[in-house]
Order: structure tokens, then C-alpha cells, then sequence
């Protein structure tokens, strides 16, 4: 599928286009906004996807908080919830602050931080509610496991499958970053190296490497919790491309939804579907805009970039309706 053909708002990109839009979106995150902020609680934006990850990664598990729980529980120490669904979430919150700190300076990741990533997000759960295995968090398991469909490690192998995983992380070769860590994802999961957790720790480690090379995390939704499976279960059979589209779409909505439009405030240029996730028209219908010249925008590469304030300029002189900005597109998109 050629490129030009989403100028007109048709078709679906392939995943080709996904990752070559993704990595001009972070080039540009990097050389005008500032690049990735580094610490949660000192940075509001990072704690926004933060929280989002720690909310969607848990409910993929099972958790049954809901996002606002999830919010006033590491925000307030209010807890709504059943012990074991609050332990779930307080111990990946703070996993994932630990992999947003660490993984900038690391290279690859190691068989050292595995283990310490399930200690963080499963040792306050496990602590009250241990494994019938008696595991301690960190260890790898000692018995088997039987994954529908899925031929993980014996115990006797995991220690060198491991390192072999962890070796692989230091050499990237000419694959795409995030196909990278896609690879790397699904080959964790076949590992299968702990008793339980195995799920959270790898979306985790997929963090962890996608930060390395200065992408923000990707949180994948509840909602897509479907595809991403089937994603894996295809990521296993040696086919990782569309896992990597689950990730990269979920990067991209990262940073569509959190860091550029926070980061940009009124008037930097920022790509048009960060106009959009703040109530303005679709990125499909603000791109017609920006083709017939009504909306004032520039062309960088894949990208049409524009500002919050040329949109509400646009909107005060052109638009015939005037009124508040509109949340939908009034043009029909075309599928």
C-alpha cells in the first residue's frame, strides 16, 4: 500500500508506514519537545501513561480495577479493591517506575534485571498470597507448565535459555527497534520462566528495551487484549509482524495521546493525530485541511504538522459553523 494513499484518508496503513510514521513522531519528540522525561513522580506526563500502564497491563491479567482506582490507589493510597487486586497493582507500579528509570542507561537487558522486575511486580502479591510452588519472587520456576498450544522451557533450561535471550537483546542487528523487542517479547513468553507473572514481567521487559532505544513504553489496552494474544500466538510461530504493529500502534498512541500534546502546548508543531486526542476534528479530516490549504499546517516527511492555536484559528475565521470546537469530524471518513 502506497503512502499517498492515506493523504485522502483511505485505507489502512501498512506496517511498514506504522513504524516509518512512529519513527519520524519520535525524531520529532526528541529534537523539538524535549525528548522522553526520566522520572515519574517528578514528571506529570510520563505519570499519565504510567498510570495507564499499570492500569491496562494488570487488567489483562484479570485485575478488575478500574483506571480511577488504579489512579487513587498510587496517587492517594486509597485502596477500593480486594487485597490481592491492590497488591497486583501496587507491585507493578512499582516495577514499572523502576523500568522507566533503569532502562535508559542500561544496554540490552539482563538476566539480573529479570529477575528483579518479577521481584518488584510480584513480591508484595506473593507475600500474602504465595504460588502453591512455594516460589520465592525472582526465582525461576522448578516445575512444569503446560501453555495451551505453546512448547516453553523445561526448568532444567531456563537458566540458559536466559542468557542466550539476554545475549540476543545486545545485538539488534538491522531489525526495526520495536521489531526488536517484539522478537524478544514473544521469545520471554515461550521461556516462560516463572510460576506466575510471566504476562506482566514481559510487557515489562518489551518497555524496558523499547525506552532503551527512546520510544516511550507501549501500553497496550485492555480492550485489545484479543489481538495482542493472537499476536503472540503468531509471534511464535516465527511470524512477529503483527506484534510488532500492536506495538508500535500502541507506542504511537503513547505519543498521541500523553507526551506531545503536553509537551507542545499552543503553538509547537505537533503531528496531526496529537491534534486530534485533545477534541479537535480527526487527524483524517484535519489532513483534508492541511491538502486544500484551509487549515494552516507544514509537511515534514510523513508527517502534516500543525499547532493547537493555528486549529483554533482555523475554527474562529473558516469554519462557517463557528460555535466550540468540535470533538468529531463533521466530514465523512473514509474507511
Amino acid at each position: 500500500m502506497k503512502s499517498e494513499s492515506r493523504e485522502s484518508g483511505r485505507g489502512r496503513p501498512s506496517r511498514r508506514e506504522v513504524l516509518a510514521t512512529l519513527d519520524e513522531e519520535v525524531a520529532l519528540l526528541h529534537r523539538s519537545l524535549g525528548g522522553l522525561p526520566r522520572a515519574v513522580e517528578a514528571d506529570s506526563i510520563l505519570r499519565e501513561i504510567w498510570i495507564d500502564d499499570v492500569h491496562n497491563s494488570t487488567a489483562i491479567e484479570g485485575n478488575t480495577m478500574t483506571r480511577a482506582q488504579v489512579a487513587d490507589l498510587v496517587d492517594r493510597r486509597r485502596a477500593s479493591a480486594s487485597i490481592v487486586e491492590v497488591l497486583e497493582v501496587e507491585g507493578y507500579a512499582r516495577a514499572a517506575d523502576w523500568v522507566y528509570r533503569e532502562a535508559p542507561e542500561a544496554q540490552g537487558v539482563s538476566v539480573a534485571t529479570i529477575s528483579q522486575i518479577h521481584r518488584l511486580a510480584l513480591g508484595p502479591i506473593w507475600e500474602v498470597d504465595p504460588p502453591a510452588t512455594r516460589d520465592r519472587p525472582g526465582t525461576w520456576r522448578e516445575s512444569g507448565v503446560a501453555l495451551r498450544g505453546v512448547r516453553v522451557s523445561l526448568p532444567s533450561a531456563i537458566p540458559g535459555d536466559l542468557d542466550s535471550w539476554a545475549a540476543s537483546t545486545l545485538d539488534r542487528a538491522d531489525q526495526h527497534p520495536v521489531t526488536h523487542s517484539a522478537v524478544h517479547h514473544a521469545w520471554f513468553e515461550r521461556i516462560h520462566p516463572f510460576t506466575d507473572g510471566n504476562g506482566r514481567v514481559g510487557r515489562l521487559l518489551l518497555n524496558y528495551m523499547l525506552i532503551q532505544e527512546g520510544y516511550p513504553p507501549a501500553v497496550i489496552l485492555r480492550a485489545q487484549r484479543n489481538g495482542y494474544l493472537s499476536a503472540l500466538r503468531r509471534a511464535d510461530g516465527g511470524a512477529p509482524d503483527a506484534l510488532t504493529e500492536v506495538i508500535a500502534r500502541a507506542v504511537r498512541n503513547a505519543l498521541s495521546r500523553f507526551l506531545i500534546p503536553k509537551l507542545a502546548g499552543e503553538v509547537k508543531l505537533v503531528p496531526l493525530s496529537a491534534l486530534e486526542s485533545q477534541g479537535f476534528y480527526s487527524a483524517d479530516y484535519l489532513r483534508q485541511l492541511a491538502i486544500s490549504g484551509r487549515l494552516r499546517a507544514v509537511r515534514e516527511g510523513r508527517l502534516w504538522l500543525s499547532s493547537k492555536s493555528w486549529v483554533e484559528d482555523y475554527i474562529r475565521t473558516r469554519d462557517p459553523r463557528g460555535g466550540p470546537v468540535p470533538r468529531r469530524s463533521t466530514g465523512r471518513r473514509r474507511r
